[in-house]
């Protein structure tokens, strides 16, 4: 089994480099069908290594040798955003997939209170099953749910410990004063309560003096790159095609 933190390389061919961000308590299982299926050189990367969003942003910035597309899902794509914004050199093209420019919400401390609750109660099991699934949308999909278990088990509570407080750091880019100025490709599903299709429509606004797009696929929630891999690799496909990145 391959270490926690270290490189998945998936595909053959690259132009700029792709590095790829899971969410919250996901692996690289959720996304390394939508790699694959991208056709090129793919470093996954898991976030929760340093203590804070800051250092953390800080360490995925000296990942990038040249500037890279970075690919990320919800937090994943959260942290991408904030890359770009603060290191926009390391940035070729950012894909962000169920992910916002928000700053925490007013129910963010007691929804991670009740997510570290279930945890105690009954493990990652517990956490997935009594709060994630509701969340994400799929409490009638045994097959997935169990994948999220077995990825969340593999996370484990140390690093979502981490992750959850990345949540709570980070600052939110809405300000007029916080331009994007990498090209961005923002992908939602129309069934996501996390980071709704309206998030989509706020990152793209923020974009400045480079190519931006949303696209939004119907009757799919938060788990998007797991539950429609392909045609997540598609639109990305053919935006990164566009801009010749």
């Amino acid at each position: 089994m391959m270490a926690v933190g270290s490189p998945t390389m998936v595909g053959a061919q690259s132009r700029a480099p792709l590095i790829a961000l899971p969410g919250t308590l996901l692996d690289r299982a959720s996304l390394s069908l939508l790699c694959e299926a991208l056709g090129r050189p793919c470093r996954i990367e898991l976030l929760g290594v340093e203590e804070r969003f800051d250092a953390e942003i800080e360490r995925l910035a000296a990942l990038a040798e040249q500037p890279a597309v970075w690919l990320g899902h919800s937090l994943g794509g959260i942290a991408a955003l904030h890359l770009a914004a603060r290191h926009p050199q390391c940035c070729a093209a950012l894909v962000v997939i169920g992910s916002n420019l928000r700053p925490d919400g007013a129910l963010g401390p007691q929804r991670r209170a009740e997510q570290v609750a279930a945890w105690d109660r009954g493990g990652m099991r517990a956490l997935v099953i009594d709060q994630l699934a509701v969340a994400f949308g799929v409490q009638g999909d045994a097959l997935l749910l169990e994948d999220l278990v077995a990825q969340a088990e593999r996370i484990g509570i140390d690093r979502l410990r981490r992750q959850l407080g990345y949540a709570a750091q980070r600052p939110g880019l809405l300000a007029e004063t916080a331009p994007l100025r990498v090209p961005v490709l923002a992908l939602s599903g129309s069934r996501d309560t996390l980071s709704p299709p309206d998030c989509g429509d706020e990152i793209v606004v923020r974009v400045r003096g480079a190519e931006a797009r949303h696209q939004t696929l119907r009757e799919v929630g938060h788990l998007l790159p797991m539950q429609a891999a392909l045609w997540c690799a598609q639109q990305a496909r053919e935006f990164l095609d566009r801009i010749d990145v």
